[in-house]
């Protein structure tokens, strides 16, 4: 796979107030993939309808993300922190809940609830689209879905361990997803002090 593009992105924090914006795929990313299979490969491909791909390219457009959060003291060691987030578009109408041509925005909010610095609990919803109600074949009545999401991670010094599970359907048909991450600081994180 090859790839090539720019993201840059700045944040402010203003006592308890955060402020960022994001600017991804700036020059415009361009991916390319190339596949090889094997003789068994090709015949399995072939025997379940599917393509054989020999090689692929996908053109990302630019996008500017807008964010801001605030964080709330709940007691000495906890804290909970609200962000909104807008992701906007300028490769024409999405399906997205504010939706025009050439620019649509996709709104984002989130919650974390700190304890301690050690556990952190997280949830959040995005993803706002128009799509045929369930069952409504006949009269094509749309209604607004959405993707929500949890998480939860744990931090032990500089190793953090996280995971999340999101929803990638609607409501009534879902296609769950698990994702497990670790990090591990070199340089050592500095307290934040409240």
């Amino acid at each position: 796979m090859q790839k090539s593009g720019l993201d840059a992105g700045l944040q402010i924090q203003s006592n308890k107030w955060r402020f960022g914006i994001a600017g991804r795929d700036i020059t415009s990313t361009f991916n390319a993939w190339s596949f090889t299979f094997t003789e068994r490969e090709k015949e399995v491909l072939y025997l379940t309808n599917n393509e054989i791909p020999v090689k692929s390219t996908e053109l990302t457009a630019p996008r500017v993300v807008l964010g801001i959060a605030r964080e709330f003291l709940l007691g000495k060691k906890s804290s909970l922190l609200a962000e909104a987030n807008i992701d906007i578009t300028f490769d024409g109408q999405r399906n997205t809940l504010i939706s025009s041509n050439p620019v649509s925005a996709d709104p984002k909010l989130g919650l974390e609830l700190n304890v301690n610095n050690v556990f952190f609990l997280r949830g959040g919803i995005n993803n706002f689209q128009k799509a045929l109600a369930d069952g409504d074949t006949i009269n094509q009545r749309k209604v607004w879905i959405y993707q929500p999401s949890a998480g939860a991670g744990f931090r032990i010094q500089n190793v953090t361990i996280d995971y999340s599970f999101t929803n990638l359907a609607n409501q009534s048909n879902p296609l769950f997803t698990h994702v497990f991450s670790l990090q591990l600081n070199l340089v050592g994180r500095k307290e934040k002090t409240k």
